[in-house]
């Protein structure tokens, strides 16, 4: 049986599967295939690993990845940038992977090929690491020394006329402190953010803009103003959260859902 429609193949011929696989490569398509194969590697070491029914992912960037029936790890692996060839010879399905630097080779070799299937995905997220963002303003407010040594919280989220900042607070020498957070990457946008909040004060106030990184406009806007960049170890941040098991049945989640 062949069904070839919308970059899938069911049980192709070993020959329609290569071509497949050739064409998805030069297009720069994940590619995901389920077979019977065995698997040798040799580089910096050796491994050969013996017939079995598995995954093959070829991701767009040229990394290879063969994955076994249970685990998440895959068993053998190259990185992105090699290159990728493929072909049958004596009967069989030959996929190689060359690395140029260091020189590795990967090569698969299929008896059968189950089932194949490309496609271009379009994934531009951000990947953040950290709490959730209740629990990230309230490690804010119980650890102030990951924004500033001797910094003391008073207020969160208070009402000013020019908006809500994130945190008020004195620092170790008694100076009053307008707490501007970002979980990503601060702005412009951002260091505007805080000037409103500080011009609509009267008295001496410092400015803080805390965040895990920052542009290099917005900073030179920050210390024009005279206001204190503060650089935030998100990973340290997220190690303060005890660990909550799950302890909710999804039949009482799906009950809760639907009352």
């Amino acid at each position: 049986m062949l069904c070839h429609m919308n970059g899938i193949m069911f049980y192709p011929l070993l020959e329609e599967a290569g071509d497949f696989i050739n064409s998805s490569v030069r297009g720069k398509k994940l590619i995901i295939c389920i077979g019977l194969f065995s698997v040798e590697y040799l580089g910096r070491s050796s491994s050969n690993l013996g017939l079995g029914e598995r995954v093959l992912m070829v991701k767009e960037d040229g990394s290879v990845l063969v994955h076994r029936r249970v685990g998440y790890e895959p068993v053998n692996w190259q990185p992105a940038g090699c290159i990728i060839r493929c072909g049958v010879r004596d009967g069989k399905l030959l996929l190689l992977s060359e690395r140029r630097r260091p020189k590795e080779f990967l090569k698969v070799v299929f008896d059968k090929v189950y089932l194949i299937t490309s496609t271009s995905l379009v994934d531009e997220a951000r990947f953040e690491i950290g709490p959730v963002e209740n629990e990230f303003y309230d490690l804010l407010m119980a650890h102030p020394e990951y924004i500033e040594e001797g910094l003391r919280i008073v207020s969160r989220q208070k009402s000013m006329p020019s908006g809500i900042p994130d945190f008020t607070g004195k620092d170790s020498k008694g100076n009053y402190v307008i707490i501007e957070v970002k979980r990503s990457m601060a702005g412009v946008d951002s260091v505007k953010q805080l000037d409103r909040y500080m011009k609509s004060q009267r008295g001496h106030f410092r400015g803080i803009l805390c965040a895990p990184s920052i542009t290099k406009s917005a900073l030179l806007i920050l210390k024009k103003k005279g206001y204190d960049f503060r650089r935030l170890n998100l990973k340290a941040l997220s190690s303060l959260v005890a660990f909550k098991p799950y302890e909710e049945t999804l039949d009482r989640h799906l009950e809760e859902g639907g009352s």
